[in-house]
């Protein structure tokens, strides 16, 4: 039963790599170049590693510019991903949700800013959402922004 059911899953595997190749007819001699061929690149698999740990904020502030991050990016956030020091994040701080890279003073966690730190004191909660894995930001100049194409991101 069990070897069944391990060259069920091994031909399962089999069937689903041979899908997500690249489909190319060929007629007469077969080219050396398709050992290299590729499947088509799926973005939810290089973005999201862990899909019920995984949520989506769009950046509404300059507070973290000197960073990369720009008002309108698309944040990919992984809640499964434990912070280290310089890791951005989102925290949820008295109320309000900041995105901020993360710190430890004094054995206290910090957010730090382009121009403000965030920390805590006795009572409050600085509770860290997530980290931030990756950012999908919009590059059409202003021109070709309408339409469908307004909220275009890449990354």
């Amino acid at each position: 039963m069990l070897i069944f059911l391990a060259l069920y899953l091994l031909n399962l595997i089999m069937i689903r790599t041979f899908q997500q190749r690249a489909e190319q007819e060929i007629s007469g001699f077969q080219s050396p170049a398709d050992d290299y061929l590729e499947g088509r690149l799926n973005i939810y698999d290089v973005l999201v590693i862990d899909p019920e740990s995984t949520f989506y904020f769009q950046m509404d502030s300059t507070s973290m510019n000197n960073h990369g991050l720009r008002i309108g990016d698309i944040l990919v956030i992984d809640k499964s991903l434990k912070p280290v020091r310089d890791a951005i994040v989102v925290a949820f701080v008295n109320g309000c949700f900041y995105c901020r890279r993360y710190a430890l003073v004094n054995n206290r966690p910090m957010l730090l800013g382009d121009t403000d730190k965030i920390g805590t004191t006795d009572g409050e909660v600085l509770q860290i959402w997530g980290v931030v894995t990756s950012i999908c930001r919009n590059t059409l100049p202003d021109a070709l922004r309408k339409g469908k194409y307004r909220r275009v991101c890449t990354l």
